[in-house]
């Protein structure tokens, strides 16, 4: 689809750094079976032991924190593939075309969360009237909704097709077509397209009802459609590759270690419920440091991390995901 001022990207994402690792299905430390369900048909009949590989991405985007990504594959030339494709130091705009649709995602993953709460946290991180008007203008030089109404529009209701919509329609209620939009913006533009965070906004107004997404998102618009993201990206760069030598390691080793700690936390998941979290805590930190010899010795650095693990993401998901199982 042509890429315009309503759809292109406004932010542009690096690949800092990737690995190709084999690992065994159900394996402490890795995948179990029931993990690997939301990543396609293909894996949803492993046993354990059989061997996967998975990537490990480090990405950062715009003036976001650096974020570790994992993919996963059957085969060794898949992997080798997807890491060829994007090489250290690719730049691209944020990219579109989700894997799955909406239903099939909510059936598979769904745990403990509605559905609302769910798309919420997968898609949402975080002067009103005059963000609407440049929300609506968005949608609708993207196409997705009508200029007469502001409804959804006939492109996105084809695309969507009549048993999805009946569905969203008994999910979501009145404000399905939010919800539709908002699938829609991110099958077909980049994730910081002003059409795609359009829908993101009223998706956090009208569905999720989440205030510090919306909030989020409002400024996000601002900042865009006024340019100042373009200005604060100009006006760094200098910083940015004068410290990148030292802070770039001094980032990547804490990275790798919250990583490192993160892990031997989600090996111990089974004894939730009936260890204390402290005690799950001092033993991930005990394991990780036997693991890694870069792990920091001292108390407070110590807590930093455990503080960050349940605060940062890629791992403040996660972390809770561990506690909240049993819960």
């Amino acid at each position: 689809m042509a890429s315009n001022k309503w759809t292109k990207a406004n932010r542009l994402t690096e690949v800092i750094k990737h690995e190709v690792r084999i690992e065994k299905v159900g394996e402490p430390l890795g995948f179990s079976r029931e993990s690997l369900a939301p990543y396609g048909d293909a894996f949803e009949h492993m046993s354990d032991g059989e061997k996967i590989y998975t990537v490990w991405m480090t990405t950062r985007t715009g003036l976001d924190r650096e974020v570790i990504s994992c993919t996963v594959f059957l085969t060794e030339e898949e992997a080798l593939h997807a890491i060829r494709s994007r090489p250290v130091g690719t730049i691209t705009g944020d990219g579109f075309g989700f894997p799955l649709r909406f239903k099939e995602m909510i059936c598979k993953v769904r745990g403990p969360f509605q559905s609302q709460e769910l798309l919420s946290k997968l898609f949402l991180m975080q002067d009103e009237e005059a963000v609407h008007f440049k929300c609506y203008e968005a949608l609708l030089k993207a196409g997705v909704i009508n200029e007469k109404n502001y409804d959804i529009s006939q492109q996105v209701l084809d695309w969507l097709g009549e048993v999805h919509v009946q569905w969203m329609k008994k999910e979501y209620g009145e404000n399905w077509s939010c919800v539709g939009e908002l699938e829609y913006c991110l099958n077909h533009f980049p994730d910081s397209s002003l059409a795609t965070l359009a829908a993101k906004l009223f998706f956090a107004q009208f569905v999720s009802y989440d205030d510090f997404s919306a909030g989020y998102y409002t400024k996000e618009i601002e900042a865009i459609a006024g340019g100042t993201e373009g200005a604060a990206l100009s006006t760094t760069e200098t910083r940015k590759k004068a410290g990148r030598a030292g802070g770039q390691a001094s980032r990547e080793r804490r990275l790798a270690n919250l990583e490192i700690m993160m892990q031997e936390i989600e090996a111990l998941s089974r004894v939730v419920g009936i260890i204390s979290e402290e005690r799950i805590l001092q033993q991930a930190r005990e394991s990780a440091s036997r693991r890694c010899d870069t792990m920091p010795k001292s108390k407070s650095t110590l807590a930093d991390y455990e503080t960050a693990l349940r605060s940062e993401e890629p791992f403040r998901s996660r972390y809770e995901s561990v506690f909240r199982k049993n819960a």
